[in-house]
């Protein structure tokens, strides 16, 4: 089978302003776990524009998403539009708290130094990819995770289920938790029927891996998610994506995306594992008692 890799682009449109509160009353400790800030950008100027130009989509403008779709917690995850400038990602985390964590993008020489004071900023994970221009490649993988796992971090991988299966061997020997973001779906034809997101099953399954319920730019895709699920619920997150930079479709209403969320799951307890229990795990752990 060939794999439409058809290059993303931008979102010229921006986020929905007048999206709808979710359907069913959001339990307290709902965590967004992947989304991005995009500006100011006259203080926060794009850093690479090869695969995204995107528009601002400031930190004022999630927290007024935020406070309609009645998330508490969140994680900032560093865009490839900013390369390896997490200025943005981590002011952002700083200012909304203790609430609030952040994913970052790194050399694989990052010195400890430079993590540590990442950390206190909230920093709690390292985005490795292959799919756009500006981030860190996931042949780095072992470096990165080794200088990462004094910190209790996770490697967040963003890849297709296709390129996992070659993949798979390696990532169960790193010393990190592994988290596929957008459904381990970046290509359109990726099949739920691959090697490749069978390997991504087993990682669930096995507890190695976790995986963000993000449909970055494609329409939420059912069967796919109901899967990822099954395979394990215990390692399950949301995310919206917000401000929907890549999607290519109609910009979608977060709320309505909480409502998909909400048929994934199935059953209330299963709906607040995704959306508080698994996120305080991998991202709060220094908060629980």
């Amino acid at each position: 089978m060939t794999i439409n890799r058809t290059p993303p682009r931008a979102n010229a449109l921006g986020f929905r302003r007048d999206i709808t509160p979710p359907s069913f009353r959001m339990p307290a400790g709902a965590c967004d776990t992947h989304m991005h800030i995009v500006g100011p950008f006259e203080h926060y100027p794009l850093r690479e524009t090869r695969s995204l130009q995107p528009p601002e989509s400031t930190l004022e403008d999630y927290v007024a998403m935020k406070r309609i779709m009645g998330v508490e917690r969140n994680v900032i995850v560093q865009p490839s539009f900013f390369a390896k400038d997490n200025a943005c990602t981590l002011d952002s985390a700083e200012r909304l708290g203790e609430q609030t964590r952040a994913v970052v993008v790194v050399e694989p020489d990052v010195e400890e130094d430079t993590l540590a004071a990442m950390h206190a900023r909230g920093a709690r994970g390292v985005r490795l990819q292959r799919v756009v221009a500006g981030g860190t490649s996931v042949d780095e993988i072992a470096e990165i995770a080794a200088r990462i796992q004094p910190f209790g971090w996770h490697l967040q991988l963003f890849i297709d289920s296709e390129d996992i299966e070659a993949l798979a061997p390696q990532l169960r020997q790193l010393p990190v938790p592994i988290v596929f973001d957008h459904m381990a779906h970046v290509y359109q034809d990726s099949s739920t029927a691959s090697p490749g997101f069978r390997a991504v099953l087993d990682l669930l399954a096995e507890g190695k891996a976790w995986v963000k319920l993000s449909a970055w730019r494609f329409s939420p895709d059912d069967a796919r998610a109901r899967l990822l699920v099954s395979a394990n619920p215990e390692r399950v997150l949301w995310g919206s994506d917000w401000p929907h930079v890549s999607y290519q479709e109609e910009v979608p209403d977060d709320g309505q995306l909480l409502n998909r969320l909400a048929q994934w799951a199935q059953d209330p307890a299963t709906l607040h594992r995704i959306l508080v229990d698994n996120p305080a795990q991998l991202y709060f752990r220094d908060q629980q008692a």
